[in-house]
């Protein structure tokens, strides 16, 4: 928790002193030293340890379930950014298939430190269609759980718990500063996030698919 802490701290500062390098962009398209602002909806998949409960009962279609996120953040130059992103999110999951199927549902707030890498600006190339990769580190806290009549499981929570996350993002963007996105990622949590005992593989996993709108604020003057 306190390596987390200290990682925001230094990415806000370095997001500080990086943010006013340039009096004037090249191109409408050159994004180093401006901040931007995203939000973004879209459907997930939790694929934690019971997942034949839903599959086996054909019940698999429930486990797409709604999230959507908001996210500020700066382009410390024209290759490289960082940014601070929450998401809140419907989950579903199940319990052992002992004898029918045990569903259950609960909530989750995340928050991700996120570092992001521009192609184009890697290249000087600079263009509207943008392919990014990012790679985080956060936590979610889990909660609202149902409950749930099991014949020996339980369901515990809330829970808070730490987690990773990678994913790409494609955007298409517009000279006023406007864009459009989706974002494929995969997020990873410390057992627990999904209220189960640990076993076996030690991360829960959430699979997303989001599609939203970005700005890019102009450039500050010196």
């Amino acid at each position: 928790m306190r390596k987390i802490l200290l990682l925001l701290v230094l990415s806000l500062t370095v997001t500080s002193l990086s943010a006013r390098q340039r009096m004037k962009a090249l191109s409408p398209y050159q994004y180093g030293g401006r901040w931007y602002i995203s939000a973004q909806v879209g459907p997930q998949m939790v694929p934690c340890e019971h997942i034949e409960s839903f599959w086996k009962n054909g019940h698999g279609w429930e486990m797409f379930t709604p999230q959507a996120g908001v996210a500020l953040g700066c382009h410390l130059n024209d290759a490289w950014d960082l940014r601070f992103a929450g998401n809140y999110s419907f989950n579903k999951s199940a319990l052992n298939p002992y004898k029918g199927f045990y569903s259950y549902t609960y909530r989750a707030c995340s928050a991700f430190v996120d570092l992001g890498l521009n192609y184009n600006g890697l290249g000087e190339e600079y263009d509207r269609f943008n392919f990014k990769n990012y790679l985080g580190l956060g936590m979610a806290y889990t909660h609202r759980f149902s409950e749930v009549d099991h014949p020996f499981q339980v369901v515990e929570g809330p829970n808070l718990v730490p987690g990773f996350r990678i994913g790409a993002i494609m955007e298409v963007d517009t000279p006023g500063g406007f864009g459009f996105y989706a974002d494929l990622g995969i997020e990873g949590f410390t057992d627990w996030y999904n209220g189960l005992e640990p076993y076996a593989f030690p991360f829960d996993m959430v699979f997303k698919v989001s599609f939203g709108l970005i700005y890019h604020f102009p450039l500050g003057r010196n």
